[in-house]
């Protein structure tokens, strides 16, 4: 007896296995005979090259041990996953039918080989895809021509390429580096990951369900919804940890919310709106950017009325957005985040400086990119860009020609491959239009410059750079998109002190003495500075909270009309 007893106990823990003469019989089918009906269904997408690399290896599986997914294919279905999950476009993973035949995997060889080979198609299709920057998002704008973060001009990685990828990192047992290395390692997008997964699990729970938009509730409150909204904002990980604890003992339904005509006596505790609950509405409410009352009102259920399946496009989205930004970020640089309206100085992963920014108006929109401040100017002269000069600037003159006085503008003509000053007072602006104004306009230093005191310059194509403006008033606003696409920052000279302390000379007070005099100074920088323009309207922030802002320039909405993306 104790002989059987072992005997069954080993066969329990022993895994089972498939022979190679097994695999290999299986491989061949499903890519020769059977590459066009994959698992019943699915037509192979680079047999041309699947076939010859199982070929070399006699046909035995890469992700597969025997019957058993490897680590690799697990982070790999998760990558496809969280690409797919936006419903961008249109990703040729199969990965439906991945997911339900990874769920059903048995000791079936024929369904195993299946796996295998689907998970090699979709991997050659996500490392194309990745490795020549298809999955960026927010580029090719017209307002501006972007210039993407990875922007060297290289041939396309083919099939052929990746294979050899492939190959190689198989026989170096090196696999999971490989996939790995396809996505962001950066912890941003670590964080949105686990928030991803977050909104898919409430998203298949069932359980969600849209409230009544006139739903209103405070603390004392006792209400038919509140175990609901307890539940929902548990798994959105605002409720307070240990705040159910005494729920949990004391009525093992705290969480049941009754059928809307279920007769209740909503005086049980479980119906009552209490403080642990008020704390996660406002949890709620500030990590959304709405007013922190504690309270249930009509932003609030505007907000928690958004189903968790379009939450989860959005983050997915957002990730994305991680691959435009370089593996090392630099020990210093400055993150901008626009959906934000703010602006970060960084050292060392820890912020050395903070502050609100104003960036372009829908119409103008800041584009995404990366670059490197590499000169400051300090009492900045404002040389007006042509479409301002004639679609802003000229009608102003046309109604009031005193405004170029006014406001310390020269005006300037090119005459004999020189540019000349002319008086503007001999100049009649309503003999000019849009389409011919043959004049240069340059602001002065001063208290009405366009731009402020200072100015940070990374020289790029779409004239983009940060600096000060002469309406600090404008940052007191909550929606701050107002320029016409470079970036106003809220405290210039403390930026700009930062960025000189190891310029020799140039301290807080010689900076402040050159603008006081409207002395223009431009310093080229020793140590020149990373600087990162970025959208993200979700994100994961230092306490582990997912903080989700407005889409002010509407770059989400190749996700918000997309189907129920859940898988």
């Amino acid at each position: 007896m104790l002989l059987l007893f072992a005997v069954l106990g080993a066969s329990v823990y022993t895994k089972p296995y498939m022979p190679p003469s097994v695999a290999q019989r299986h491989m061949e089918h499903w890519l020769i005979e059977g590459a066009r009906h994959v698992a019943g269904e699915v037509r192979l997408r680079h047999i041309r090259n699947l076939e010859p690399f199982y070929l070399k290896r006699d046909y035995q599986p890469i992700w597969l041990d025997s019957y058993q997914l490897r680590p690799e294919a697990r982070e790999l279905l998760q990558l496809l996953r969280e690409t797919a999950v936006d419903d961008w476009r249109q990703y040729g993973y199969s990965l439906e039918t991945l997911e339900r035949e990874t769920l059903r995997l048995s000791n079936i060889p024929e369904q195993a080989t299946a796996i295998e080979v689907l998970l090699s198609d979709a991997f050659i299709t996500y490392a194309q895809q990745a490795l020549n920057d298809e999955l960026l998002p927010d580029t090719g704008e017209g307002d501006h021509p972007i210039r993407k973060v990875a922007n060297i001009d290289v041939p396309s990685i083919s099939e052929e390429e990746v294979i050899n990828l492939l190959h190689e990192a198989v026989r170096q047992n090196r696999l999971n580096d490989l996939v790995s290395s396809l996505a962001p390692q950066h912890e941003g997008y670590r964080r949105l990951r686990t928030e991803l997964d977050r909104y898919r699990r409430i998203d298949r729970s069932g359980r969600w369900m849209v409230m009544p938009a006139d739903l209103t509730l405070a603390a004392g409150d006792h209400h038919r919804l509140v175990p609901y909204l307890r539940w929902l904002l548990d798994e959105y990980g605002d409720l307070p940890k240990g705040a159910l604890n005494w729920l949990f003992s004391s009525d093992k339904n705290a969480l049941q919310w009754p059928a809307k005509d279920e007769v209740v006596d909503l005086n049980e505790v479980r119906f009552l709106f209490d403080g642990p609950l008020r704390d996660a509405v406002m949890s709620f409410q500030q990590r959304n950017k709405l007013e922190a009352t504690g309270e249930i009102d009509e932003p609030t259920v505007k907000m928690l009325n958004i189903p968790p399946h379009q939450v989860a496009q959005r983050i997915a989205l957002n990730m994305k957005r991680w691959r435009h930004l370089p593996e090392n970020l630099g020990e210093r640089y400055v993150m901008v985040n626009m959906a934000d309206f703010h602006m970060n100085l960084m050292n060392r992963g820890k912020s050395e400086l903070d502050m609100k920014v104003i960036i372009g108006k829908p119409n103008r929109r800041t584009p995404v990119m990366t670059d490197t401040i590499r000169l400051i100017e300090i009492a900045p002269t404002w040389t007006v860009p042509t479409r301002i000069a004639s679609s802003y600037l000229l009608p102003k003159l046309k109604r009031n020609p005193a405004y170029l006085q006014q406001k310390g503008f020269d005006v300037m003509q090119w005459r004999d491959g020189a540019l000349v000053h002319v008086p503007s007072q001999d100049i009649d602006w309503k003999r000019y239009s849009a389409r011919y104004l043959p004049y240069t306009f340059v602001q002065r230093p001063g208290k009405d410059n366009a731009l402020g005191t200072v100015k940070f310059l990374f020289p790029n194509p779409q004239d983009i750079y940060l600096h000060d403006t002469s309406q600090p008033e404008l940052f007191s606003l909550d929606e701050r998109a107002l320029s016409s696409g470079c970036v106003r920052v809220e405290k210039p000279r403390l930026l700009a002190e930062k960025l000189l302390r190891s310029q020799d000379g140039w301290h807080r007070g010689l900076i402040d003495e050159a603008i006081d005099h409207n002395r223009t100074s431009r310093i080229r920088l020793k140590d020149p500075v990373p600087v990162y323009l970025m959208y993200w309207t979700t994100w994961v922030d230092e306490q582990g909270k997912l903080q989700i802002r407005d889409d002010v320039y509407q770059r989400d909405l190749v996700a918000g009309a997309a189907t129920h993306a859940s898988l």
